[in-house]
């Protein structure tokens, strides 16, 4: 089945951990005038990509691939090499065979020139740049390395990191279905990505990405060509500790959300959704996510499917 029309929230938290590190001194990326802290859709994507690929073994065609006699990392044009034919300026790429074979560029596009050969796909699937909800507070960590890593050095050396203390940072997506006409994404596809983000995101496991959890998710399926819009401006963080340290410390108002879901029922299909059960949610009562959108759907008769990630 072709691609739903949709929106998507995405929400995940760091605790004293690097959610995306700039490109200079690998420091948190921090909107200096609001405190805020800033995660690029490349990085979500990246998380995307990886799990794809390395768990659910799906083709991905956006990966750093190692030539094996030079050991160097092969170009855009020797990834492609494959679907290419012809020579000099007689060469075509072969694009239909391209997108079949690599969900990431049904879902997320691929724009490349090499000499002659020239492939534009903008992708169904496309994120806004990520915003934690709290103001963080960015924390130097110093290290030492015991082990030299040059000959002749009796010993290691200092270093230093930078985390954050604590982050409650949201996403906000959005499934053009037009577009998934054209890459011939489906519904499965999309629901391949929504269990990478939610299950990739759980398993980021190295140093500076340790300390991140998956936390609520919601998928609004529109009829037609329905559409809300802003949804990531509806949620808003409550009741919060002086200093946030973890998901304990605060309360996620979601009144707001469904009520505009509720104002706009008569676009909308489904609502589908993943919580943690450690998330704490407000509406006119107090619980878990799962608990008061069940309340909701009842009262206003929107389905919501629980996806139990």
């Amino acid at each position: 089945m072709q691609a739903k029309r949709a929106e998507i929230l995405f929400s995940y938290d760091a605790r004293m951990s690097n959610p995306n590190g700039d490109p200079e001194e690998n420091r948190p990326r921090i909107d200096r005038q609001t405190g805020r802290n800033l995660v690029t859709d490349f990085r979500l994507k990246r998380t995307i990509r990886d799990y794809l690929e390395k768990v659910d073994g799906k083709k991905i065609f956006m990966r750093q691939e190692i030539t094996p006699k030079t050991q160097v990392i092969k170009t855009i044009e020797e990834m492609a090499e494959s679907y290419i034919s012809g020579s000099g300026k007689t060469k075509i790429i072969d694009q239909k065979k391209l997108i079949n074979d690599h969900i990431d560029i049904r879902l997320f596009g691929l724009l490349f020139a090499v000499g002659d050969i020239h492939f534009k796909k903008i992708g169904a699937v496309q994120f806004s740049i990520g915003q934690s909800l709290n103001n963080v507070t960015e924390i130097p960590i110093k290290m030492v390395r015991i082990i030299p890593t040059r000959a002749n050095i009796r010993g290691g050396g200092m270093g230093e990191r930078f985390v954050v203390r604590y982050s409650f940072i949201e996403f906000h997506g959005f499934v053009n279905d037009n577009v998934a006409n054209d890459v011939i994404l489906t519904e499965e596809d999309v629901m391949k990505m929504i269990s990478a983000m939610w299950r990739g995101t759980n398993s980021l496991s190295t140093s500076s990405k340790y300390g991140q959890q998956s936390r609520l998710l919601v998928k609004v399926n529109y009829k037609d060509q329905g559409y809300i819009g802003d949804l990531d401006l509806r949620c808003k963080m409550e009741d919060q500790a002086q200093v946030l340290e973890n998901i304990n410390q605060f309360k996620l108002n979601v009144s707001e959300l469904l009520d505009i879901l509720e104002a706009n029922k008569n676009i909308i299909e489904s609502v589908e959704y993943a919580a943690n059960s450690q998330l704490s949610c407000k509406n006119d009562k107090e619980g878990t996510f799962g608990e008061i959108i069940e309340r909701w759907s009842n009262k206003s008769k929107i389905k919501t499917i629980n996806l139990d990630l």
